[in-house]
């Protein structure tokens, strides 16, 4: 319904790293595993897939308080014509992307979309996003966990860590375990290395 090269101009507006169009393709390619091993409507999770962050700017920047709402409604207006169920899915996928423990993804597709969004903040990559998204807030490149102060280790800490116990489906928690015992393993090594044990 939408190709790669039409959503990517709905992410022009992107205003860092961690949620460019590069993100949205590495969630895409995820999603594309995740969805073929478990048998789900392909071109509903594709098409939801390339919009579900289409509105991230805008709460970035405070115009909208909660992207995956205001993406679902964009979705709808995108997708116009097309037949209602169809829609539905795909702004229910987007909607729920987010965790809320009020508003769980219902669908198998919306499923794999929060998998996929999920585990895109975990591993190797989740790691560099960590980063990243410290750097361009200022942030200093390691403080303990406990201190009061945000770091990619306390973001590890608080929520990367229990990303692996949040997924729906079995093949993005098999993903996900590979994942979080990398995160594990660097971030223990990074712990000894700044106290100069290693």
């Amino acid at each position: 319904m939408i190709t790669i090269d039409q959503a990517r101009t709905l992410y022009e507006a992107a205003g860092d790293s961690t949620h460019d169009f590069d993100h949205v393709l590495r969630v895409y390619h995820l999603a594309k595993r995740i969805g073929q091993a478990e048998s789900a409507d392909m071109v509903v999770l594709r098409t939801a897939t390339l919009l579900h962050d289409i509105a991230r700017p805008d709460q970035d920047s405070g115009r909208v308080p909660d992207h995956a709402v205001e993406g679902a409604h964009r979705a709808q207006e995108i997708l116009d014509g097309q037949p209602p169920e169809f829609v539905e899915a795909v702004a229910h996928a987007i909607e729920t992307h987010r965790f809320r423990a009020d508003h769980p993804p219902q669908t198998l597709e919306a499923q794999i979309l929060y998998d996929a969004d999920k585990l895109d903040a975990i591993g190797a990559v989740g790691i560099a996003r960590a980063f990243a998204y410290g750097v361009h807030r200022g942030q200093r490149l390691w403080a303990e966990p406990d201190a009061n102060e945000h770091t990619a280790m306390k973001e590890f800490a608080v929520k990367l860590c229990k990303v692996k116990d949040s997924l729906f489906t079995e093949t993005a928690r098999a993903i996900a375990r590979e994942r979080h015992t990398f995160m594990v393993e660097f971030f223990q090594r990074m712990a000894a290395e700044v106290v100069g044990a290693k």
